[in-house]
């Protein structure tokens, strides 16, 4: 079994940290986190996973709160990751507004 961590940095202060398992060529689990750098500190603010043995997205509020998807289907895990990191570059940037008007 493969497990890696790697980072994918985006314009400004935030970056894509993605890690998985992978084992012949298959993802078994993975995460996929858009994260900001607000006050020195890396600060979660999107991610998706298969951290309840589906594949499903948590948007991190401010206080805390984590308001999650129904579940989403594809065909793989690996499918779905990819699907992650795509959207995540695409649209991070709006992520991490919404983060800031709901920290204000």
């Amino acid at each position: 079994m493969d497990e890696r961590e790697y980072l994918i940095p985006l314009p400004g202060d935030a970056l894509l940290r993605v890690r998985y398992q992978k084992d012949r060529g298959h993802i078994l689990r993975f995460t996929v986190q858009l994260e900001a750098y607000f006050g020195g500190v890396w600060t979660p603010i999107t991610r998706y996973d298969t951290a309840h043995r589906f594949v499903h997205r948590d948007d991190l509020k401010p206080d805390g709160a984590e308001l999650k998807s129904p579940p989403m289907a594809f065909a793989s895990y690996g499918d779905a990751m990819n699907y992650a990191i795509r959207d995540l570059r695409l649209n991070g940037q709006l992520y991490i507004e919404r983060y800031l008007r709901w920290k204000s």
